[in-house]
């Protein structure tokens, strides 16, 4: 079954030289036809399989997104490589002005740079590929710590519903002043939000916050940015850069504690959304807000909370194929739509991280079941979404991150 995960990610190989970077780039297209630029979790998430399946293209991936990276640390979420880049960069207008031939957006998506290096090194054992790449993946999580969280919280924010991954999950719609909202509606509000980032926000979150525009910390991103840090720190004690383990742990755990301290709530049993600059609480049931359960330092207690009230509620997220991206009683579940995404439909990619922080924090037969279920779906049809009722395949297809199963 890995040698089809494999055949799909060759089959989504798209490689060339790029006249703005001076390199031959290397990667996986999410999907042929509606994905065929290179975007950041994707590529991710290929490298994850990639180094269970084919070493050197996990490496050449990894290595094509990172040639990306700016001398701030900053890595956008998508990248539009080869000779007409720029021109797609400027049509798509999710770039800064001026930086068009940069090939890259101004957004960023789940940062699980340091859990695809860490694949990378457990696949290769490459001790100079290591130590060439640990420095970029710490840049990056220092970007983001920096300008997205500059009051030094523990927790940064996205300026876009883009960013978090969830594109279209309807925790986000009462900020964007929908409700109940279909297809065109949602498409709108999203462009007008990238419109008023770029002309006014230059996606920087300092002058979004000045006109109280769209900003929300979200728990999934906090939480795969904590676990990366985690992966790192173990990737620094293999390297030539040890003396940075102690800073890169205590910046996971300040995470982790403010994840704790400020996104749990008690009464609903779960880790909600803040949103604005009055910190508005956002209470929507998606996968979201049950994705804590992958830090290292979630109170057994919460954690089993979690599992037992919503995980494995039927009611919720214990459907036939878990676990949906919101959950199954929520107003706005559709497991079926194809045309909003992120409203029901389960991921693989969420899947993974839930299988990996269930086995950690000793919850096996749960993520045995997820792994089996998933896996089961995507080698009968690597699909960009699956319905949770049915297990069908839906969406984008010979979509890429299905692949993700084969490290479950």
């Amino acid at each position: 079954m890995e040698q089809l995960a494999l055949k799909r990610l060759k089959g989504n190989r798209r490689s060339g030289f790029d006249p703005y970077y001076r390199i031959n780039y290397e990667y996986s297209i999410p999907s042929p036809g509606r994905y065929v630029w290179q975007w950041f979790w994707d590529s991710c998430f290929h490298v994850i399989a990639l180094a269970k399946l084919d070493a050197g293209m996990a490496v050449r991936e990894l290595e094509t997104l990172l040639a990306t990276q700016k001398d701030d640390g900053f890595i956008g979420h998508i990248v539009y490589w080869g000779r007409t880049g720029s021109l797609m960069s400027a049509i798509f207008m999710q770039g800064r002005f001026g930086e068009w031939r940069r090939r890259h957006s101004a957004m960023i998506q789940p940062p699980l740079l340091g859990q695809a290096l860490e694949a990378v090194w457990n696949a290769t054992g490459d001790r100079e590929l290591l130590n060439r790449n640990l420095p970029k993946v710490i840049a990056y999580y220092n970007w983001i710590a920096r300008e997205r969280d500059p009051d030094d919280t523990g927790l940064f924010s996205i300026i876009s519903p883009f960013e978090c991954g969830m594109d279209n999950s309807p925790v986000y719609d009462a900020p964007l002043g929908l409700n109940h909202p279909g297809r065109i509606s949602l498409l709108w509000a999203n462009r007008k939000l990238d419109w008023s980032n770029y002309l006014l926000g230059r996606f920087d979150l300092a002058q979004i916050k000045r006109r109280n525009g769209f900003h929300a910390v979200d728990p999934l991103m906090n939480a795969v940015m904590a676990e990366g840090l985690r992966a790192t720190a173990r990737l620094l004690a293999e390297s030539d850069h040890a003396d940075e383990i102690a800073s890169v742990t205590r910046q996971a755990q300040k995470i982790e504690d403010a994840i704790n301290d400020k996104l749990w709530d008690e009464d609903l049993g779960y880790y909600v959304y803040l949103y604005g600059n009055e910190e508005k609480r956002l209470t929507d049931l998606t996968a979201g807000s049950i994705m804590p359960l992958i830090c290292q330092s979630t109170p057994k207690e919460r954690v089993q909370r979690v599992v037992e009230e919503h995980l494995l509620n039927p009611e919720e997220f214990w459907a036939t194929l878990p676990v949906p991206s919101v959950a199954r009683n929520h107003p706005d579940y559709d497991p079926v739509g194809e045309s909003s995404i992120w409203r029901g439909p389960v991921c693989m990619n969420l899947n993974w991280f839930l299988v990996h922080g269930l086995r950690m924090h000793g919850h096996t037969e749960t993520a045995d079941r997820i792994a089996k279920r998933s896996r089961d779906a995507a080698y009968k049809d690597f699909r960009e979404f699956y319905s949770p009722e049915t297990g069908a395949g839906m969406r984008g297809t010979q979509f890429g991150w299905a692949t993700a199963v084969v490290d479950m």
